[in-house]
């Protein structure tokens, strides 16, 4: 279901910044954008950041907005997000002083668009390294399943590492102090991997994991080829408020139909729907106004066939499961202890469960060779730029902290490779070697 442009449109463009496929076009003599349904990949990314809500799923906007959009573009071809030898340039000085090479350390989202910004923004060759054996990061091990739309954009990558200016090395382990004297500079998108913990009782003992660690297992990502914890139903507990939460819950209580039309390995689809598990509460801390999962998560569990969703704002917690299956979100309730026999304690009472899933988020983890801020969670950096390091720059999750969906990188990029080719001269990268 691709997005549109609905209502009243500000013509702000925040939501141009964030598309990660560049879909999102302004009407041509009229004022407002219009999104291209035939390259739209359904991740909400316009969504999340428009101030008037102007951008919608197209099942929630009319039948004349939806041809609005659908008839901008019906004459002229698909916009190529990635025409690189063919675009003209953007407003800065492109980096022309002769051949460059620079390394990017990562290929996830983060790392792909600050290669895609140094490609057409600059003449630099361009090395990506990564740890895995395959593009993607979190879009192709962190999206669920059953978003197939939102992982199309892993073509979009693949095409960048295809550029013949790209050497692309997978499997690799590399570390800033490897990488200096060989480029000019070093991006580094290495992500935020580490899962929050909860920090209470018996948070290791059996049943309770990281939501990360599930979602890595029915993602099939290298090293998670097998079950982190045993499903235990009839009932399973995810602390966060996140999008990552929501994923989970919908993927627990589908059922077998639901389960053969995903793409996942065949020994999750028969974990899952052998689990037991018919109900999953998604307990948050603070209150719903806190919410961080987007609009169109939220959606997304309203369409599940035969699945009751009830917002649960009383004082006291469920008791036992009700027959059928159901997602409850419940709120204000704080996790004290774990017992796998005994379930979940909290500040509202206990939760009987098989499973705990804790969902609350990623933090960074320091890279050799670079300062890091264990507050943060991030590499200290100027507008990507990092201090005190002159020739590294970080991007994503690593530079920021782990907020923002995929689109959030694509501005994110920007600003990085911004500072790498506008600093050039002043860090002393234009006559000389790291």
């Amino acid at each position: 279901m691709a997005y549109v442009i609905a209502g009243d449109c500000c013509s702000d463009a925040s939501c141009v910044a964030v598309c990660p496929m560049n879909s999102i076009h302004p009407s041509g003599g009229l004022d407002g954008l219009f999104i291209d349904p035939r390259t739209c990949i359904d991740c909400g990314a316009c969504a999340d950041v428009c101030p008037v809500g102007a951008a919608k799923p197209a099942d929630q906007a009319t039948p004349v907005e939806v041809e609005l959009n659908r008839s901008h573009f019906a004459s002229t071809p698909a916009v190529d997000a990635l025409d690189l030898d063919t675009w003209e340039p953007p407003s800065f000085t492109v980096w022309t002083g002769g051949p460059r090479r620079v390394a990017v350390v990562g290929a996830g989202p983060a790392g792909m668009y600050a290669t895609r910004e140094l490609l057409l923004r600059s003449t630099a060759e361009v090395t990506v390294y990564d740890r895995l054996p395959v593009i993607g990061g979190l879009a192709r091990f962190g999206v669920a399943p059953d978003h197939p739309m939102t992982k199309q954009i892993i073509s979009t990558f693949s095409r960048i590492v295809d550029h013949p200016r790209v050497t692309w090395r997978p499997g690799a382990e590399v570390d800033a102090s490897q990488l200096e004297g060989r480029y000019d500079a070093v991006v580094h998108a290495v992500g935020s991997c580490t899962s929050r913990r909860l920090g209470i009782p018996g948070e290791d003992l059996a049943g309770s994991c990281p939501a990360s660690d599930v979602v890595a297992w029915y993602n099939n990502r290298p090293g998670f080829t097998d079950l982190p914890v045993a499903l235990r139903g009839p009932r399973a507990v995810i602390i966060g408020n996140g999008n990552v939460a929501l994923d989970l819950a919908r993927l627990l209580v589908s059922d077998a139909d639901r389960l053969a039309g995903l793409d996942i390995p065949p020994a999750v689809r028969a974990a899952l729907a052998t689990s037991g598990i018919t109900e999953v509460v998604i307990l948050a801390r603070k209150g719903p106004e806190a919410a961080a999962y987007s609009a169109s998560a939220l959606r997304d569990l309203h369409t599940l066939e035969g699945v009751e969703v009830v917002f649960d704002l009383s004082p006291e917690l469920d008791g036992p499961p009700l027959p059928g299956r159901r997602i409850v979100l419940h709120f204000n309730t704080m996790p004290t202890a774990w017992d796998p026999a005994t379930g979940l304690s909290t500040s509202r009472g206990v939760v009987a469960a098989g499973n705990l899933f804790t969902a609350i988020g990623f933090v960074g983890r320091p890279v050799p060779g670079l300062p890091f801020d264990e507050a943060l969670g991030i590499v200290p950096n100027e507008a990507g730029a990092v201090l005190g390091r002159p020739g590294h720059f970080v991007t994503g999750w690593i530079k920021r902290g782990a907020r923002g969906g995929i689109g959030a990188n694509k501005a994110c990029a920007e600003e990085t490779v911004r500072s790498l080719l506008t600093g050039a001269a002043n860090l002393g990268l234009a006559g000389a070697r790291m």
